[in-house]
């Protein structure tokens, strides 16, 4: 996961033998684990992970909500550890709560760009500078989303989140749809491509190590 993180933050790309090549091998493992042990009830278990985590993964890819190596990431995961325990769980499916606990950690980029845009606008810098005719929700949106730079078509791997229309600039948001294409200009509001592989590689460790986020998340709400 390490690997694959560094080629796709590099390339945004991961060649297909690196899915190939570990899931095999922690497939087999996983097989000979469960030989081993001899549970017909462990066996189904880990199956239901698999299915359950190849199958979210491959329907995330298929509605375009992330890349085929984020899914294959997740099938190679439930491949090679489909059964985990930690400590803070809600099931002990790895693929699923590795994918869930990814895309909560994802979350922190949106976190860091409101704070970014929000004290430019302390500073008193005019970030909406050209958009006057825009909504103020969709300004409250845009510092989620984006950031305005100065050397924008300077940007590898960042989308541009702004267009123009009848010759008024205004911010679009179909993240889903946006094409890693060239700024209109340099002064540019723009999302950066951050590859989904390395929080999912975040939510992996921290499951094995502590847990499920959405479990911390259920406890919370208990509590209140």
């Amino acid at each position: 996961m390490f690997y694959a993180s560094y080629q796709d933050w590099v390339k945004r790309e991961v060649e297909d033998h690196v899915w190939i090549i570990c899931g095999v091998i922690g497939g087999g493992l996983t097989a000979y684990q469960l030989l081993l042990v001899g549970s017909l009830d462990l066996v189904i278990l880990a199956a239901i992970s698999i299915a359950l985590s190849s199958g979210l993964a491959f329907a995330f890819y298929y509605f375009g909500l992330y890349g085929g190596a984020d899914a294959k990431a997740i099938i190679t995961i439930s491949l090679g550890l489909p059964i985990y325990y930690p400590p803070l769980r809600l099931h002990p499916f790895t693929g699923l709560a590795s994918l869930s606990n990814g895309l909560m950690l994802s979350l922190i980029l949106l976190v860091a760009m409101f704070a970014w845009n929000l004290a430019k606008i302390l500073r008193g810098e005019d970030v909406f500078k050209g958009f006057e005719h825009e909504k103020t929700y969709r300004k409250i949106a845009a510092m989620f989303f984006g950031v305005r730079v100065k050397d924008a078509k300077k940007r590898e791997f960042w989308f541009p989140i702004e267009e123009e229309a009848d010759g008024e600039r205004r911010f679009k948001f179909g993240l889903f749809e946006l094409e890693l294409e060239e700024a209109p200009r340099d002064d540019c509001w723009m999302t950066p491509g951050i590859p989904l592989l390395i929080f999912i590689t975040g939510g992996f460790l921290i499951y094995v190590l502590i847990g499920d986020f959405l479990r911390i998340f259920v406890d919370l709400l208990a509590v209140l």
